[in-house]
């Protein structure tokens, strides 16, 4: 097991730089607003009636932050598509952004070409790749990264194409609190920084051998979505998240059969003095239930003033801890064996 203060070894287990592009989640996301910032889109396309982002992965996230993010702002709906093909209700009137890193995933392919035969609204958050060959409004960025340590440019990104296009208010204030906001928690859990002062080497220490079930609401569900995901890429393990105050009509019947959670399992629990009234009190009494029945769990506070901030500096904060989780297990954060072993197998059939 690797030494989480000894800061040499953290690199060798990390030949591909994963905790570099962690570090950089700040400036991924003054680069993102730049490349979008002043773009001129199709006139009709402020127009729509719907916007439905297609992708999988380090790239849907983004799609689910933006859509948690301004859904008190945004006067049409916005629908995340993981999927081949399209709800029915894409058409003409619809705004349809296809975000994929690579350029080259088949789900977002095969739903991007419905779209354009359904004659809807297009454009194409991509590097390269078929997508760019194919998409005719396009916005690329150059970054060499997993797309899930590209999380930076696609939320921002479509952040800035939904305000240029006049769906939601400008929202640079609160991005540039963010960015305040990230730099400082950086500081704190680099991979530099001590054990003793680091609560997201802490955080990983804990879950060492353990189950993570992350619990959000509100902007923070798809933040737990996000550490889900990091734990599982990153960290090479299981992990799950469920979603307050929905869990409440359903899990909680389990509360009280801790057995497969009292030694192997930890629930994470994400807070937010942004949170409805309710989903806080819904909160406090999940945790009163967990010590009630003696189920492992841990609690953090969303940092900052706004939903932006609280988004980005928690998923900042998981993506360190996936990092050390990684190195605690001994596995390359950066590897994707097993994904690019099914692409092969897929592609093969």
């Amino acid at each position: 097991m690797i030494d989480l203060d000894d800061v040499g070894a953290l690199k060798r287990n990390d030949p591909q730089g994963m905790r570099e592009r962690i570090a950089e989640l700040p400036w991924q996301c003054r680069q993102a607003w730049e490349i979008v910032e002043g773009q001129r889109f199709p006139a009709d396309y402020a127009q729509a009636d719907s916007v439905v982002i297609l992708g999988m992965g380090g790239s849907a996230i983004g799609g689910d932050l933006v859509r948690t993010l301004v859904r008190d702002l945004c006067p049409v709906p916005i629908f995340v598509n993981r999927e081949y093909d399209l709800p029915r209700f894409v058409g003409q009137g619809t705004l349809v952004i296809a975000s994929s890193y690579s350029g080259n995933t088949e789900e977002t392919l095969a739903a991007f070409q419905e779209a354009s035969r359904r004659g809807a609204k297009l454009l194409a958050l991509t590097t390269d790749g078929k997508l760019a060959q194919m998409a005719e409004n396009l916005l690329t960025f150059s970054y060499l990264a997993q797309p899930r340590a590209a999380l930076g440019f696609s939320l921002i990104m479509l952040l800035s194409i939904l305000t240029e296009l006049g769906f939601v208010p400008d929202p640079r204030p609160d991005l540039e609190e963010a960015i305040e906001v990230v730099e400082g928690l950086g500081s704190k859990v680099r991979e530099e920084v001590p054990t003793s002062q680091n609560p997201a080497k802490q955080l990983a220490l804990l879950l060492q051998g353990k189950l993570p079930v992350i619990y959000g609401a509100q902007h923070l569900a798809p933040v737990a979505r996000r550490w889900k995901g990091q734990f599982n890429e990153n960290g090479k393990c299981f992990a799950f998240f469920e979603v307050l105050p929905e869990l409440h009509h359903n899990t909680v019947e389990a509360f009280p059969y801790p057995a497969e959670l009292e030694d192997t399992g930890l629930i994470l629990l994400l807070t937010s003095r942004l949170y409805h009234p309710r989903n806080t009190l819904r909160f406090q009494v999940t945790e009163e239930m967990l010590d009630q029945y003696g189920i492992p769990h841990w609690s953090m506070e969303a940092q900052g003033r706004s939903p932006l901030s609280q988004v980005l500096s928690t998923i900042h904060f998981g993506d360190y801890v996936s990092l050390y989780l990684a190195a605690l297990r001994g596995v390359n954060p950066s590897s994707v064996e097993t994904i690019t072993y099914l692409k092969e197998r897929l592609a093969q059939i």
